[in-house]
């Protein structure tokens, strides 16, 4: 809000500037060929010559066209909850849009989970929602996540490689019971407001994300790099040690999340945010047609709850 207002108020200042420069050329250039003009403006001092005045009008363009060059209004989040106001604005839409694309959806039901709440208690109240997700496929071999095991040259060093028990972790304790927290989440939706049109659905892609991106309303783009952290699970009794994904604490520099807008005053920032919208659809039209032979989710599209309310 207060970045957008700072914006408007530069853009307006620049405005009144310009129109005043524009006046006064074009006043001076009037009076060099208008005689009552030019002898009625002698006499009060009101310009320093035409010439002044069109010189100072294209130097305010050439130091405008610079500003805007290299003005930014890339949006920092230091953290998670840092993307609750993106996020909530998006809610506020009338047909509101989530797309997003990660590992699992942990921290995307940690993002909407509250405004689906608030959706369903009538806080928010939007007619249309669509919820396009992309997770990775998890039962394919992998090197992150993965298992880490001395090296067997005794350097000391550790070797990475694949961990199916830990892929079997990512998929039984995040990836399905994420999909069945956001499944319950939609279904209070509709039990409460059946007129919504909800459209939910997953995709599961072969790529091992570097970064997880959301898409809120097709307008913003929030981009987060995964970190990679040395670790250890436990799984059936035994003590595993991996190399993770890390999806919360790692910052980058001061940075956790990065936003572009489409709506953005600086042409850079609207061309990254359309990039990463087109990368996201690309995906998801792929993927439309390409499956993997063994799904992790068996049931990809939301589908409202039976009339007694039960779900399998």
């Amino acid at each position: 809000m207060l970045a957008e207002l700072t914006r408007r108020l530069s853009g307006l200042k620049s405005a009144l500037v310009k129109g005043l420069l524009t006046s006064v050329a074009v006043l001076g250039v009037t009076a060099e060929f208008i005689d009552p003009v030019g002898d009625t403006l002698e006499d009060h001092q009101l310009l320093g010559g035409s010439l002044a005045a069109i010189v100072a009008l294209i130097l305010f363009d050439a130091i405008s066209d610079a500003t805007d060059k290299e003005t930014s209004d890339v949006e920092v989040y230091g953290a998670l909850n840092g993307l609750t106001v993106p996020t909530k604005a998006a809610f506020e839409a009338t047909h509101v849009r989530i797309y997003f694309f990660g590992f699992t959806m942990q921290t995307l039901h940690e993002v909407i989970r509250d405004r689906l709440l608030e959706v369903a208690d009538g806080s928010l109240r939007p007619r249309c929602l669509t919820l396009r997700i992309i997770v990775a496929h998890l039962s394919s071999p992998m090197n992150l996540p993965g298992t880490l095991n001395p090296a067997e040259d005794g350097s000391g060093h550790l070797t990475f490689g694949d961990s199916p028990v830990n892929r079997e972790r990512m998929r039984e304790d995040f990836t399905l019971e994420d999909w069945k927290r956001i499944r319950i989440l939609l279904d209070g939706v509709h039990h409460r407001h059946p007129h919504i049109a909800i459209s939910c659905e997953v995709r599961e892609s072969p790529h091992c994300p570097q970064a997880k991106l959301y898409i809120l309303n097709e307008e913003r783009a929030i981009y987060g790099a995964y970190g990679i952290v040395k670790s250890s699970i436990a799984r059936d009794g035994e003590e595993h040690r991996i190399l993770d994904t890390a999806g919360f604490g790692i910052h980058h520099g001061d940075a956790r999340y990065i936003g572009w807008n489409v709506q953005s005053a600086t042409k850079s920032t609207r061309q990254v945010a359309q990039y990463h919208m087109a990368w996201f659809q690309n995906l998801w039209h792929v993927l439309e047609k390409v499956k993997p032979a063994d799904p992790v989710i068996l049931d990809p599209v939301w589908q409202p709850p039976p009339l007694d309310g039960s779900r399998a």
